[in-house]
């Protein structure tokens, strides 16, 4: 299985660095200019209907998914996350915007299995990509101090995290930044489903899991319904004939609620949404 290939290594290079990331003033750093040279040429003038807009900013947060997972008892393993040492090397505004929106999955993913550390080595990378989007005041420097609080709580923990996704989904809404709201949705989705048929293909008995991967359709199905309006951004409409190749998981593997999946299919499945991960975090 390729998911499992991959021993991640030097995984806290970047964190001195994030750690610190909102306490930066309003005069951009040469880091900053650079970036924003460096940013890609997204269409600002993409117009989403109200429709589109309302299923934009209502989708479900990874949480959603994440908690499915643990109650159908799956595990956890750090090792399948994205690594928190590639956060430096995204240096376009569509490589930030789609793997804030992958860290985002990922610092579900821990924050509901009460992994304090790993969650604030995700909330450094989640900041420092906000930060460098331009989605201020949502990260301060309160934050990993107030995670080490929560050891042993964990709802306190998810509550937490889940008024981070919250405002940066406002303040996206609100400053109608939708083409990156958009790029955070895929990525979010992406890694959700990833996380998901990885640990899928590890299980004694996968039925629950399957399961958590089938009631994924729907929102798979809204997800594309967005992404079409940008088929004509040269930027974003890789992004969703990438989300879009995910609709074969329902049509061609017998996934079904409740029902156990053949371990080769199984593998077809993960095979086939660490494909698309990948090139968000390439």
């Amino acid at each position: 299985m390729k998911a499992f290939r991959t021993i991640f290594t030097g995984l806290f290079v970047a964190l001195a660095a994030t750690l610190a990331i909102t306490s930066c003033n309003n005069t951009a750093t040469k880091d900053e200019q650079a970036n924003q040279a460096a940013a890609d040429t997204i269409k600002k003038d993409v117009s989403l209907t109200p429709e589109n807009k309302n299923l934009l900013y209502q989708f479900p947060t990874p949480f959603e998914v994440t908690m499915m997972l643990q109650r159908a008892k799956a595990g956890f393993i750090f090792n399948i996350t994205n690594s928190p040492a590639n956060v430096t090397k995204y240096s376009t505004e569509k490589a930030k915007a789609l793997n804030l929106g992958v860290y985002s999955a990922d610092l579900a993913y821990a924050a509901t299995y009460n992994y304090v550390d790993e969650t604030n080595k995700f909330i450094a990378c989640t900041g420092k990509l906000a930060n460098d989007l331009g989605i201020a005041g949502i990260y301060d420097p309160t934050l990993v101090d107030r995670v080490k609080k929560f050891n042993n709580n964990k709802d306190s923990l998810v509550n937490m995290v889940t008024k981070i996704f919250s405002s940066t989904n406002d303040f996206l809404s609100k400053n109608n930044r939708n083409q990156i709201a958009v790029l955070v949705a895929a990525g979010t989705f992406v890694e959700a489903l990833y996380l998901t048929a990885s640990l899928n293909q590890v299980a004694a008995d996968n039925k629950s899991i399957s399961t958590v991967i089938f009631r994924q359709k729907d929102n798979l199905d809204k997800l594309v319904t967005i992404l079409t309006a940008y088929n004509m951004d040269s930027e974003l409409k890789p992004i969703g004939d990438e989300v879009t190749r995910l609709k074969a998981i329902y049509t061609n593997y017998g996934l079904e609620a409740d029902k156990k999946l053949p371990q080769i299919k199984a593998a077809e499945i993960g095979d086939l949404t660490q494909s698309v991960r990948d090139s968000f975090v390439k």
